[in-house]
């Protein structure tokens, strides 16, 4: 078998790492533009990369430390339903088994007036010990292996893949001038004016998306911040086991949102704006200023938000921003690759069928647009209208994609019975709750207490009177730098 990979960075050298790994005999190459500068302002995953990590059999003492690699316990969000709000926090990790279900803290904050930003807090390990700065370890609840993300230099993960996972890649440094298609197939491509054939095409060329001409799905709509300011800031001399943190930062401001990624090395931070709503040396200002840097140094970079119609469409398959992307809010970038490859890899078959490829293609579109509809609660929850962006996202009808989700658990359609009115809840929700609970959204109400109470009350054993819940901060965990100085950075 034959593959060719159009496109290096992370994309490109993750699907490498990834075709070697399902295919180990098979011939591939990738090919990477001279044309084509790396972004290289840090990057940040979900949990969910360790699933591909672990398929791929990436051990975290090895490339971590070459890639400047931390871990990431959760993502803490500032400003994003008010201007000075409470922080909140989507954490990963699961449920602590031993509470009782999330539906007795939402009971107890409408009844008892509890700010519901605390609800992460009181069911996350990982959420109460980001809030101290601490990697949860002494937590029996908490796997340092299985329950984080990571922050990590993107172009030296790139690099290490390329120089650890595939030694067997054929690369070429080149550009494709055209190529020659037989209906959906393409029969070979001219790269720098020499004739390329495979059986198997990855188009990782980013919005370019030189191979796959399907159409565009713009999201720009509902999703409009299309610009960013990004650059790399030292950590302050002496204060390093401070800024170190354990989890992403997002702090919104005036027309978008501020990220905040600690790498060992350096923090990686940029300002995603609405162009429509803010320009770009307007944005720029507001920027260092939050920073309270000056502004050498800093790059702008732009981006399209949506997807392709079709995401494998003969033999070739889009990957990375090729196929699609949203703003970097909750790390779509790497996940979708990641979730894409593995899927590619459930799906493949020796004699693909067009049946196969609507298959994923429906498959990605459905993972895809959920996202987007997750990270688009984080706008259509916020009480700010403090300038013209916050008005606007604000007042966004959007596409009945998840959220309607999210309008089935405030609303409480389901049924007048107790127990499957309050049986929202699960792993598979966490995010949605966390989201919610941040923006000071609360299921229950007097509406529901009435018809609650009016189909038979809350039963005797539920205890959802009387619940409160204190961690124990001493056996939470150990501060990052302390943990990484002794065990993956020891010198």
């Amino acid at each position: 078998m034959k593959i060719y990979i159009i496109g290096g960075g992370s994309s490109g050298w993750m699907t490498a790492t990834t075709m070697l790994t399902k295919f180990p005999e098979a011939n591939i190459t990738v090919v990477e533009s001279p044309d084509t500068p790396p972004v290289g302002v840090g990057e940040s995953t979900t949990q969910y990369f360790r699933i591909w990590a672990e398929y791929v059999g990436l051990k975290d003492e090895e490339w971590m430390p070459a890639c400047d690699a931390t871990y990431k316990i959760s993502v803490r969000f500032s400003n994003f339903n008010k201007v000075d709000d409470t922080p909140w926090q989507y954490p990963f990790g699961y449920y602590i088994q031993d509470l009782p279900q999330p539906d007795v803290y939402f009971w107890n904050a409408y009844k008892n007036n509890w700010s519901n930003d605390k609800f992460a807090r009181e069911y996350f390990v990982a959420a109460e010990a980001a809030e101290n700065n601490l990697l949860p370890i002494k937590h029996p609840k908490f796997n340092l292996k299985k329950n984080t993300g990571f922050h990590f230099d993107a172009v030296k993960f790139a690099h290490w893949l390329k120089d650890n996972k595939c030694q067997k890649v054929n690369h070429i440094i080149g550009k494709v001038d055209d190529f020659e298609k037989d209906g959906d197939e393409i029969k070979y491509l001219w790269i720098d004016e020499k004739q390329h054939e495979a059986d198997l095409y990855f188009d990782c060329t980013g919005f370019a998306s030189v191979l796959n001409k399907s159409e565009w799905l713009d999201y720009s709509e509902w999703l409009p911040n299309d610009t960013a300011w990004v650059t790399r800031l030292d950590y302050r001399e002496g204060h390093k086991k401070e800024d170190l943190k354990s989890y992403t930062q997002c702090t919104a401001l005036s027309s978008g949102w501020v990220w905040t990624v600690p790498t060992f090395a350096r923090i990686g931070t940029g300002y995603v704006f609405s162009s429509k709503h803010q320009d770009h040396q307007s944005a720029l200002t507001e920027f260092s200023k939050f920073l309270k840097y000056d502004t050498d140094g800093f790059r702008k970079i732009h981006f399209k938000t949506g997807r392709k119609k079709e995401g494998w469409v003969g033999n070739v398959v889009s990957i990375g921003l090729s196929y699609g992307f949203l703003e970097p809010l909750e790390s779509n970038g790497l996940l979708s690759t990641h979730d894409n490859l593995l899927r590619f890899c459930r799906m493949w078959k020796p004699n693909t069928t067009q049946m196969m490829r609507d298959t994923y293609n429906k498959a990605i579109a459905f993972g895809f647009d959920g996202f987007a509809s997750f990270v688009a609660l984080h706008y259509a929850l916020t009480q700010r209208r403090d300038s013209s962006y916050w008005r606007y996202v604000s007042s966004i009808r959007y596409p009945d994609k998840g959220l309607n989700e999210a309008a089935r658990v405030t609303m409480m359609e389901e049924s007048h019975n107790f127990s499957s009115k309050l049986n929202f809840f699960s792993d598979s929700g966490a995010s949605l709750f966390c989201v919610m609970a941040g923006h000071g959204w609360n299921p229950f109400n007097d509406v529901i207490e009435s018809e609650i109470n009016f189909h038979g009350g809350i039963p005797a054993d539920s205890h959802l009177n009387s619940w409160t819940h204190e961690w124990n901060r001493d056996r939470l965990g150990v501060n990052p730098l302390d943990y990484y100085n002794r065990t993956l950075y020891a010198v």
